[in-house]
Parts: structure tokens; sequence; C-alpha cells
């Protein structure tokens, strides 16, 4: 996936289901793509993706603890509201996907 392919995917998922939240993005040598989208003060969203490498990342952060997340260190895993410091094996989410989920689970924080 290039780099705008993933923030037109990200920002339209964005909008989708966290439409209130303040979302910023920033891009470093053309091929990095960093966001956060805040929430509310103790929670946001962070978000990572290197079209170079294809190191992609979600979490969900509220009170500076990562509540679920999905990132492909490794390999592709899912960190579950449960216990979130679990890796649990996964497909590779779209933006919509994973953006979706943590909008699901952030209703429950």
């Amino acid at each position: 996936m290039t780099l705008e392919e993933f923030r037109q995917a990200l920002v339209a998922a964005l909008e989708r289901h966290f439409p209130q939240a303040e979302v910023m993005l920033a891009e470093s040598r053309g091929v990095v793509l960093t966001g956060r989208a805040t929430l509310d003060t103790d929670t946001f969203v962070a978000i990572y993706f290197s079209a170079l490498t294809g190191k992609t990342s979600y979490a969900l952060i509220r009170q500076e603890r990562r509540w679920v997340g999905y990132d492909n260190y490794k390999f592709w895993h899912y960190h579950p509201l449960e216990n979130a410091d679990r890796h649990e094996p996964c497909s590779a989410p779209t933006p919509e996907e994973a953006i979706a989920e943590l909008a699901r689970v952030s209703k429950h924080l």
C-alpha cells in the first residue's frame, strides 16, 4: 500500500468512526505517516505506517496506557482489551477494520 492510499483509507475510517476527534497526521521522508486522533483529554488513537517497510500500528491509548491495538512487529497481532500485553495472531487489518475495532472498544472504556 502506498502512503497516499493508506492516508486516504485512514482518514475515511477516522471520519466514519471518530467524527468528533481532533486528527493530526504528519508525514516524514515521504514514506512514513504518524497520526493521532484525540478523542478527549485522556484518550487518543495512535497510528504509524511506513510505506517503505510495511510496519503498521494502531493503538487506543487512555490515561497513558494502551487498551487495545494492532501491529505487525514480527507478525500481525492484536492486543486485546482483556490483556493488552498479549499478542493474538491475526490477519492484517485494513485501516477501516482496525479503526472500527478501536472505536468499538472505546465505547466501553
